[in-house]
């Protein structure tokens, strides 16, 4: 069984790129009653990848949501099997937004996965992740998909009004997890 993931995408780069690769992906992913349906809907990423001319991808994801500022970002949500599928959005940034960079934040609450690209924080500021709790009170089920993220500093002074000051990091993340409360770090990969 797959563990689906969720991700957000920033693209960032010239307003004339973005608008471009905006407007392509909106008419790669639009209805169209001649398109197989899938479990993603008419976001899935291999009509992306048709329409793009990529096809050395294996694509289980589909976009949930594209937004353009009309300025120098272009924002694009997802959900994906097994990982944030990074490459297939390099490829495509680089093909036709050359000029822009992208950077992504991943969730896979049910595994404890949270994910960046972004090794610099030019963006993606969070050090830590929680998730959100189901009905139950639980943490673990695969239906939790919305984290709460921060910033070491964020997450100190959380843990800290809770366990006391003067305790390290590390110590305030041991204690939290004691008490049930899952605490993720939020790992930076290239």
């Amino acid at each position: 069984m797959a563990n689906y993931c969720y991700t957000n995408l920033y693209v960032y780069g010239p307003q004339e790129e973005l608008a471009d690769l905006f407007k392509k992906l909106k008419r790669w992913t639009r209805k169209d009653e001649r398109k197989p349906k899938t479990a993603f809907g008419c976001g899935w990423l291999s009509f992306i990848a048709e329409g793009a001319g990529i096809q050395a991808f294996e694509l289980r994801a589909g976009v949930e949501k594209i937004q353009f500022d009309g300025k120098g970002q272009l924002f694009i949500k997802y959900i994906s099997a097994d990982g944030p599928q990074p490459a297939f959005w390099e490829a495509l940034v680089r093909k036709f937004a050359p000029r822009s960079w992208s950077c992504y934040l991943a969730e896979e609450s049910c595994t404890g996965l949270y994910l960046t690209n972004d090794t610099l924080k030019r963006k993606i500021t969070a050090d830590y992740a929680i998730p959100g709790r189901c009905a139950d009170g639980s943490y673990t089920s695969s239906l939790v998909r919305r984290s709460t993220f921060y910033t070491q500093s964020a997450l100190r002074e959380l843990l800290s009004s809770r366990y006391g000051a003067g305790k390290s990091m590390d110590e305030l993340v041991k204690l939290a997890l004691q008490d049930g409360l899952p605490v993720y770090e939020v790992k930076r990969e290239a």
